[in-house]
């Protein structure tokens, strides 16, 4: 049903209370993207025809969250929902036109596989206390709207696993696609001792969840299952590779613009002969 322009600017001033929010939290993880930028993009997406599909989820995902949140967890949401805004009207500006192969359609129930994402991207947002986190996960919802062939049940899927992982996780993603990797090597774990050990071993368990749950896969190993690593510390790091759901993942998040210093402290540890 078509809204009235009364519901649109209710909506929006909600929107841009929501973004006031989190101005603070805007500016210490996305620098140079002010409230300003974000309040025009968020007008124009609500006053624009070709993304009427992507704001129709917006709205359906802010309404399921937005009315019991705390302080702290409306500014997570509103980064996330601001810094979504302006990449997807960026995009929109730059002449790029959203799927449409069905994402943004309603099924019997009334909700879009977009509707779904939206909803699942902000609950994620919202409990999100590792807010490093929440720049890549704001880049699910473009991706998720402009790059065809990603069914409900996909989309649904990489939403958890960015829900799920951890901020040193997203780095190891990263690593993986990183030349730097090749410069790592585990034939000296056993060697260390106290506290550099138990620090050591909880970082290789974190690469070792990513192998169990087929993020990242070992070059060599692909239909070898005798050479496949069965504990974290004989995982081969210098043949890491991103496994097809992780490589989509990656783009997904777009972990590429992660900066290599936030994950050179593991680097240094795991290059770091003993």
């Amino acid at each position: 049903m078509r809204q009235s322009v009364s519901e649109q600017d209710q909506e929006e001033k909600e929107s841009f209370k929501l973004i006031d929010a989190s101005s603070d939290l805007l500016g210490v993880l996305a620098a140079g993207i002010t409230t300003a930028n974000v309040y025009h993009d968020v007008s124009a997406l609500f006053a624009g025809s070709v993304g009427v599909g992507i704001a129709h989820a917006f709205r359906y995902g802010l309404n399921i969250v937005a009315n019991r949140l705390a302080a702290r967890e409306k500014a997570r949401v509103g980064v996330v929902y601001g810094l979504a805004t302006h990449k997807i009207q960026e995009r929109l500006d730059n002449g790029e036109t959203p799927r449409t192969d069905g994402f943004f359609e309603p099924d019997v129930t009334g909700c879009s596989a977009a509707d779904e994402s939206a909803e699942a991207v902000f609950l994620t947002a919202q409990k999100e206390y590792e807010e490093r986190k929440l720049p890549y996960i704001a880049n699910l919802l473009d991706f998720l709207a402009f790059t065809p062939g990603i069914h409900r049940a996909m989309a649904n899927q990489l939403v958890r696993l960015a829900s799920s992982l951890s901020y040193r996780q997203f780095c190891l993603l990263a690593l993986a696609n990183e030349p730097t990797r090749m410069n790592m090597y585990s034939e000296t774990y056993y060697g260390s001792t106290g506290q550099e050990a138990a620090s050591l071993v909880a970082l290789l368990k974190e690469l070792f969840e990513l192998y169990q749950q087929h993020l990242i896969e070992i070059e060599g190993t692909l239909g070898t299952i005798s050479r496949a690593p069965t504990d974290p510390r004989s995982m081969p790091l210098q043949n890491l590779l991103l496994d097809r759901v992780g490589d989509l993942l990656y783009q997904g998040m777009r972990l590429s613009d992660l900066p290599p210093s936030e994950y050179a402290d593991i680097v240094s540890t795991l290059t770091r002969r003993r």
